[in-house]
């Protein structure tokens, strides 16, 4: 096989070959214990819609995050676990988690397997930027939330600026803040190759993903569902651990973690076509 046709197969690939990849990958990521049961069939799902109906340009964006975000996961953790309230999700991902923060991509992806032959040139590029900009947000959320839990100083609350308990939503740190920059250049960074971004798409996409991580903690902050154990008094983040009622404190009852983490995604999007509808594309 040439490299030309190897290229083609990964760029264009039959469905075949993303059945295999995406039931491979997800059977792996469930064997290293990064996603639970739920996480890997929903796992392979995501795959299956992204590298079989996108293809290798959207697929290697997809593996950064998930693949960076696993492995700052099980940075430190035995010193993140003193501080993970009851209730809180582990290092393995659940299909809510895996939703929550490849949703709006795949969505992106399919929007664009409809579109691609029908849309003008320039519209589809911008779909593709946003479909970054959403794996940006996310991926800068997760390095703030895994790197900046390590910091020594306390964290605050973005709302009010109170010192908080680490692992609280909402909570930043500097440490975090300087991950978050690094987790929304990444994802834009490692399209470079294939996508042939220019300074201003590259810098429009890193932005949004950044701005998108500050709407997870200002949600985080200001409406996520809080909880607290009506026995100890300790904070939690569901409603229910291990079968008994917790007592809500504040928040609104259906904004959990992952749907606080989902609308950011949303939000980084949203910024993303902003910047680059208004600024970027203004001058093409």
């Amino acid at each position: 096989m040439t490299s030309h046709a190897f290229y083609t197969i990964l760029m264009e690939p039959p469905f075949w070959l993303a059945l295999l990849f995406a039931a491979g990958f997800a059977a792996l990521a469930r064997w290293a214990r990064w996603v639970n049961t739920s996480g890997a069939l929903s796992m392979f799902v995501v795959g299956l819609v992204v590298f079989g109906l996108g293809g290798g340009k959207f697929l290697i964006p997809l593996l950064t995050f998930f693949l960076s975000s696993s492995l700052l996961s099980r940075l430190g953790q035995a010193r993140k676990s003193a501080w993970k309230p009851e209730g809180g999700k582990d290092s393995a991902r659940d299909a809510g988690q895996v939703w929550a923060n490849g949703g709006m991509a795949v969505l992106i992806v399919l929007i664009f397997a409809l579109t691609v032959h029908r849309w003008p040139v320039l519209k589809v590029r911008s779909l593709l930027m946003l479909y970054l900009a959403a794996l940006a947000t996310v991926n800068s959320d997760t390095w703030a939330t895994e790197i900046g839990g390590l910091a020594r100083g306390a964290p605050r609350l973005l709302t009010n600026w109170q010192p908080i308990a680490p692992g609280a939503s909402g909570a930043i740190t500097l440490t975090g803040v300087l991950a978050a920059v690094g987790g929304a250049v990444i994802v834009p960074l490692s399209a470079l190759p294939l996508w042939r971004l220019d300074p201003a798409e590259f810098a429009a996409v890193a932005w949004a993903g950044f701005l998108g991580s500050f709407i997870d903690s200002l949600l985080g902050a200001g409406i996520q569902a809080k909880y607290r154990d009506p026995e100890t008094g300790e904070p939690v983040e569901r409603a229910q651990v291990a079968g008994r009622s917790m007592v809500r404190v504040r928040g609104l009852i259906w904004m959990t973690n992952d749907m606080v983490n989902f609308l950011a995604s949303a939000g980084g999007v949203l910024c993303a076509w902003i910047l680059l509808h208004f600024s970027v594309y203004r001058f093409y």
